[in-house]
């Protein structure tokens, strides 16, 4: 089988895949040149397939992406074409759970207000602190992340209610959740949330999904998490519901515009925590690239069902 990577992984990398089978024709290109003198004999590829590769790509018939979310990796071309895709899901769920966990905590405890404090030097008591286990969270998309913050949710006794696009086929739909409802039941998860959190993967129906009107549901003592995509939250809207004390505070990982601007005003809210988009950081990612890919490449020379293969026109 020929199999093409572009861009050249390292010689460990390398290594770990051509170690799979003898049957494997590998061309681990350093070049865009290099790429495309290779592509016309390609079956499966592994990088970065962009329309002057797809153009030439006469034999392809399985692309292993190396990222996750492919808003900004699907072409028109790509997704018209009979190419099988499959992304990078699930190699991320359990450390951007654990940032998203990590806000909880931090707004149950209080840790937002003492941390300015101890930023002034003052010395004071006293926060609004919540019990978790008196409280609902809530998770927007139960894929792979969603699923893995469902899963600390519980541990940590709260009351797990879930919507997603596609309920049935869900990662976390085995939890035993206190609710799990398809996406139209986003209100009513607002609602019912103490802790409301985007887990969704940018998409045509999600871009903007969290406006002024949803904000709206959620109770004066709430909080809302954004872990997911920056464009999913209409942050005009969040500084709103925020200088109106309609919600209780608010954390983001990802924006609408990064960086944000230095003058923004979600910078200077006590009840606001703001990390620049690092929730997916950790030492493992690479390695759990490489997994993905020798998992993914022993099936498709087995003839094994995919992992993680992709709806093109829904990007997941």
């Amino acid at each position: 089988m020929n199999f093409l990577i572009y861009p050249a992984l390292t010689p460990i990398e390398l290594t770990q895949v051509q170690a799979l089978s003898s049957e494997l024709e590998i061309v681990n290109a350093l070049t865009e040149e290099d790429a495309l003198t290779a592509i016309p004999q390609a079956v499966g590829m592994y990088g970065d397939l962009t329309p002057a590769l797809l153009e030439r790509a006469g034999n392809l018939r399985w692309l292993q992406t190396p990222i996750a979310g492919l808003e900004n990796y699907m072409f028109p071309e790509l997704a018209e074409s009979g190419i099988v895709v499959s992304n990078m899901a699930k190699i991320y769920g359990d450390m951007i759970a654990d940032h998203a966990f990590c806000f909880i905590l931090m707004f149950a405890r209080g840790i937002h207000f003492y941390m300015r404090r101890q930023i002034k030097g003052v010395w004071r008591k006293g926060t609004p602190v919540r019990h978790l286990g008196d409280c609902t969270l809530g998770v927007i998309g139960l894929g792979g992340i969603g699923a893995e913050l469902a899963r600390r949710g519980k541990a940590h006794d709260m009351r797990v209610i879930a919507v997603d696009a596609r309920p049935d086929e869900s990662p976390g739909r085995q939890l035993k959740l206190d609710a799990l409802w398809p996406q139209d039941r986003l209100r009513d998860l607002l609602a019912e949330s103490d802790f409301a959190v985007s887990c969704v993967p940018q998409t045509p129906e999600t871009v903007g999904m969290i406006g002024a009107e949803e904000l709206a549901w959620m109770k004066p003592t709430a909080y809302f998490i954004n872990i997911s995509r920056g464009v999913v939250v209409k942050l005009d809207a969040l500084v709103g519901v925020l200088e109106s004390r309609r919600i209780a505070g608010a954390a983001l990982d990802v924006y609408e515009q990064e960086p944000l601007p230095a003058d923004h005003p979600l910078w200077k809210m006590e009840n606001v925590i703001l990390t620049p988009h690092v929730a997916a950081d950790n030492p493992h990612v690479p390695q759990r690239r490489i997994d993905t890919l020798c998992d993914n490449l022993r099936r498709y020379l087995n003839g094994e069902p995919l992992r993680n293969v992709v709806d093109k026109a829904r990007l997941f």
